[in-house]
């Protein structure tokens, strides 16, 4: 009977043997899915935090978006327009 050594030994002098060894759950299969490259993921990274942002945003200033300009500020922007037409 041969020592467990010596059969290791045999095994990895032959990479063919190793190769023979290697299950199907071992090779690269079609469908598996392909890992985005890293510019791929930068982008998805820049989309997710726009949403975030924008959403954010939005939740801050909308209410202050839709309240109407006062009076005084469309008075003096008219005024500023007019001045600078003459």
């Amino acid at each position: 009977m041969r020592s467990g050594a010596a059969v290791l030994d045999r095994i990895a002098a032959s990479p063919s043997c190793l190769a023979g060894a290697m299950g199907k759950s071992d090779r690269k299969r079609a469908s598996d899915p392909v890992k985005a490259n890293p510019e791929q993921e930068d982008e998805a990274v820049d989309g997710a935090f726009d949403l975030w942002l924008r959403r954010g945003l939005h939740q801050l200033y909308d209410t202050v978006a839709k309240e109407p300009i006062p009076e005084d500020l469309l008075r003096m922007i008219e005024e500023d327009r007019t001045s600078k037409k003459e």
